[in-house]
């Protein structure tokens, strides 16, 4: 026995060690006190409306990938909240489901019926996908981002495929909410096959407009779903450093009227280096201290660009720092810096992982933003880590060329958790301690496939791009598609646990965006989970004893005159009772296939109802900077920036949502 044991020490000693180091990596289990927090969830399951195609399970693919047809056939599904029938807040779904690649727009649960009358708002309808100069059993629906991006006072809708380029369907006159009430709209002349997987809306160039970012996927021109095709298929050719993607493009807004919106291409803002990668999500916010003065001066010239953080597929992520000027976008790449202590793959910029989604939100209280970052971490498997890049309290080192970010996963707990998609901030205890949320799941099946993966990537990556070198991942394959999603909820030190398992609510499921909103007026963020090959989910916030929240419906002047549009990138501050900064975002879109809605929140704690809370809010417009404070009380308000007065908002259905709101300072 002893000799057998002295032939395998050092391998006893290896495993146990890692073990050891695994097992003390593992968040700990939340204590009584956490499992009585009060949080909780109300499930429904979204039906799609029937749009005449078959429900499946799997895509027909181009043949050189049929044989891993259930690989490319893992995303797709998304999902947006938004104020779609004009309700006065985000009570409208548009689901992106592959079932049967429908874009539907529907009612959330719950909010169905108008409440003054007791009547259907609108029925749950499809939007077609135009297919004018392309096949349309090639297409497919993979996001959608709801916005303005006409500025006539209507929300519109943009829709991102594989197999062609983006279209922005318009709201039109008709009154009735259906299909008919939007008119699609090609936003790139040319037919041309991108395979898009990310969108986001983002002033890029600081002239007071939204602009338009893609991120793609398989190359450009590229048939992924053409099972006739006879072109040659290309694959990443490498799991690390792959730069053979389709191009990530900037569409910068020129102009537009209440029929319709034109936009140039400024791609040629992204280098190859910035712009060639896998992309799966993208974010945008001011990060570089714009916004941020010390002694009296600010740490660069006032303009309030905000930064593009890519999450690329099989290699490394960009952040990219703007250095735009109006029609003039430009940016530079910026990496963190590598500590003595710190693995290569764990700096900013550096990592040779699997990017899947992102997000900025608070996790210090100091004002700047942190960066979560999904990737693949999923044990016995594939185990990469996620990211959670935290400021260093530098921000001077953007000028000598450094982001001043530096990875707490592994200390907070967010390391690890399994093959994740969207991640999204979230207040949703109105805590003022943003919890975060985690699309979990690969492919679901009986046989698992992850033996035939590590060999796959332990090989020659020169072999990566040729098809016929991979093994089979099809239908009734396993990959990572047992598991359950996420809710992280930070305790008092700031480390992040798991409670889903908690909360009833389901697993073995394969997800892929989150949206978040504030659904029915009273302060507590629903959420929407879009889900791969099953149905997608709503739930609603029915947590008891929570905080209080400050909702703002931020909103700026409109193109058409008398109108007004959300005040997409305008950035909100306020100072918490414990003395905390807490900022918020007007977003465009940021993350993978969940799209959040346009509207800042701050979750403060048990604050008083009548609680007076100064918010900072600044915005850019064609004339540079501009700054408001408001004074107001926890609930929900509509502000429309540069107006002397807050407005009514509509519909809130509780009455402490409805609290005091005046403007106390307007400046530039």
């Amino acid at each position: 026995m002893m000799g057998v044991f002295r032939l395998h020490a050092a391998k006893i000693a290896t495993t146990s060690i890692v073990v050891a180091l695994y097992v003390l990596a593992q968040p700990r289990d939340i204590s009584a006190q956490d499992r009585k927090a009060g949080l909780s969830f109300k499930r429904d399951y979204l039906v799609t409306p029937d749009n005449g195609k078959r429900m499946r399970q799997i895509r027909e693919v181009h043949p050189s990938v049929r044989h891993i047809d259930a690989w490319i056939s893992s995303v797709g599904a998304g999902v947006a909240l938004a104020d779609i029938a004009d309700l006065g807040r985000p009570a409208d779904i548009c689901l992106v489901d592959p079932r049967n690649d429908s874009i539907s727009i529907l009612p959330a649960p719950g909010t169905e019926l108008l409440p003054e009358t007791g009547k259907p708002r609108y029925l749950p309808f499809f939007l077609p996908t135009p297919s004018e100069g392309y096949d349309p059993a090639t297409l497919a629906p993979m996001g959608c981002l709801a916005a303005d991006v006409n500025e006539d006072g209507r929300m519109d809708l943009i829709v991102y495929y594989w197999g062609r380029t983006p279209i922005v369907f318009l709201r039109n006159d008709e009154q009735a909410l259906t299909s008919a009430a939007f008119t699609p709209i090609e936003i790139v002349p040319d037919r041309e096959i991108w395979n898009t997987n990310a969108a986001i809306l983002a002033d890029v160039d600081g002239d007071g407009h939204p602009d338009l970012i893609f991120g793609n996927y398989f190359r450009d021109g590229e048939r992924v779903l053409d099972p006739r095709a006879t072109t040659h298929f290309e694959m990443q050719h490498s799991m690390s450093r792959a730069d053979n993607a389709g191009r990530t493009r900037l569409l910068r807004w020129k102009a537009s009227d209440a029929r319709t919106v034109n936009y140039e291409d400024a791609s040629y803002a992204f280098t190859p280096e910035m712009g060639n990668g896998w992309t799966l999500a993208l974010a945008a916010r001011d990060l570089d201290g714009d916004l941020i003065k010390i002694g009296g001066s600010s740490l660069a010239p006032h303009r309030h660009l905000p930064e593009i953080y890519v999450a690329n597929d099989f290699g490394p992520d960009r952040l990219l720092l703007n250095r735009s000027k109006p029609g003039e976008p430009r940016f530079e790449i910026v990496e963190g810096q590598r500590g003595p202590t710190d693995p290569r793959s764990k700096v900013l910029g550096r990592d040779s992982f699997k990017g899947m989604g992102v997000d900025f939100g608070d996790v210090k209280g100091d004002g700047h933003a942190a960066i979560a970052v999904s990737n693949i971490s999923s044990p016995y498997a594939l185990l990469e880590s996620h990211f959670l890049f935290v400021h260093t309290g530098d921000p001077w080192s953007w000028n000598r060329g450094i982001a001043p970010y530096r990875d707490e996963s592994f200390a907070r707990g967010t390391w690890t958790s399994n093959w994740a998609w969207d991640i999204k901030f979230a207040d949703i205890l109105n805590s003022g301690h943003p919890s975060l949320l985690q699309a979990i799941g690969f492919i679901r099946g009986e046989r698992n496939r992850w033996p035939e993966l590590q060999e796959l990537a332990m090989g020659n990556d020169e072999l990566l791009s040729h098809p016929a070198a991979w093994p089979r991942f099809s239908a009734g394959d396993e990959l990572s598609g047992r598991d359950h999603d996420r809710i992280f909820v930070p305790d008092a030190s700031g480390v992040f646990k798991d409670v889903w398992p908690l909360l009833d609510l389901d697993r073995d499921t394969a997800s892929r965006g989150i949206a978040t909103g504030d659904v029915f007026g009273d302060g507590r963020l629903a959420v929407v989970i879009a889900r791969q090959w099953s149905p997608s989910v709503f739930l609603r916030n029915t947590s008891t004893g929570v905080g209080r929240a400050i909702v703002i419906d931020a909103q700026v002047q409109g193109v058409v005159p008398g109108t007004i549009r959300a005040a997409i990138g305008a950035e909100a501050r306020l100072k918490l009772p414990d003395g905390r900064i807490a900022t918020s975002v007007v977003d465009g879109g940021s993350g993978h296939g969940g799209k959040r809605a346009a509207e800042i929140h701050f979750g403060v704690g048990q604050a008083l109802e009548n609680e007076l809370f100064k918010v900072q809010i600044t915005w850019r417009t064609k004339d540079g900077e501009q700054e408001q404070i408001f004074e107001v009380t926890p609930g929900r308000h509509q502000v429309v920036l540069g107006e002397t007065e807050c407005r009514t908002p509509r519909h809130a259905l509780d009455k402490e949502m409805k609290g005091l709101c005046r403007v106390v300072h307007i400046g530039q």
